[in-house]
């Protein structure tokens, strides 16, 4: 039995070293120097204001994976020329784990050839993608401001324009629930005609707040709550899809967005601050 055991042993030896490996495919690599934002016509686009997090890579039209948009992007390309297209990712609603390819960007397209092993270091810079439709935008530098106070708000809470230390980009606005205000609620001025069974349908925005913030659409009667943001102390950038919100019933022809704060335990000087705030479709 030892002998059979050393005669197999040594066959698996002698089969393995017979073995002949393919060598590891030649790759480059792209380190994204930054990755950005640049609307084609920031008067009718707004602020070039993202949080792409990552970058999705397709080499030579085949899908090569998921990279975080600070990491190297390992491109497989034997030596060759290689068709490089990379489409942003940004995170559904702000949940880590809901990374989605972000297509109301353009995806980035690249010919290149690069020895391989070779390093290079490149930006990327995104574009709206042309067929988006801006149904809404606020940034608050106008002169007037398209978000009014809304019912069951206290007539001490006031929307505020601020240009300071505070502020995002330039204005931001401000509302403030006072240690006797449970709730503050803010909607727009007017109704919007949103496609309804249309999932492509999202508000971005830049905000930051003491308390939890509610954010959706409503009739003007009936809520319909799409996300409730935590608060932040920092500004934060996030994408909302409130296409279920939109088309849960009752579903009316027009809805307004509507940002509403609750302070239940009744904080003093308890803070919302929003900017950039666009109403988009695909």
């Amino acid at each position: 039995m030892k002998n059979l055991i050393g005669i197999l042993f040594a066959l698996s030896v002698l089969i393995t070293a017979c073995k002949k490996y393919a060598p590891a495919p030649e790759a480059f690599f792209i380190k994204p120097a930054y990755v950005n934002v640049i609307p084609s016509s920031p008067s009718t686009q707004g602020s070039g204001s993202s949080k792409i997090t990552d970058l999705f890579l397709y080499v030579n039209g085949k899908y090569q994976g998921a990279y975080e948009s600070g990491n190297l992007l390992p491109i497989v390309s034997n030596g060759e020329k290689a068709e490089l297209t990379l489409f942003a990712g940004i995170k559904n609603n702000g949940i880590s784990e809901t990374t989605i390819t972000w297509l109301f960007y353009n995806q980035i397209k690249i010919d290149t050839i690069v020895e391989s092993g070779k390093t290079i270091n490149r930006g990327f810079t995104f574009n709206y993608n042309p067929a988006v439709n801006f149904v809404w935008m606020e940034n608050f530098d106008g002169a007037g401001v398209s978000l009014i106070k809304s019912a069951p708000t206290s007539t001490v809470t006031t929307l505020n324009l601020i240009n300071s230390g505070e502020s995002f980009e330039n204005k931001s606005a401000m509302f403030e629930l006072q240690s006797n205000i449970s709730l503050g609620q803010f909607e727009t001025a007017i109704d919007y005609a949103l496609p309804l069974g249309n999932s492509n349908i999202y508000l971005e925005l830049n905000y930051k707040c003491d308390v939890e913030l509610e954010v959706g659409v409503t009739d003007g009667v009936t809520l319909k709550n799409a996300i409730t943001l935590n608060p932040k102390s920092e500004w934060n950038k996030i994408y909302i899809q409130i296409a279920e919100a939109v088309n849960r019933q009752p579903a009316p022809a027009t809805q307004k967005i509507y940002f509403r704060a609750l302070n239940p335990n009744q904080l003093n000087a308890a803070r919302v601050w929003l900017d950039n705030i666009k109403l988009i479709t695909l």
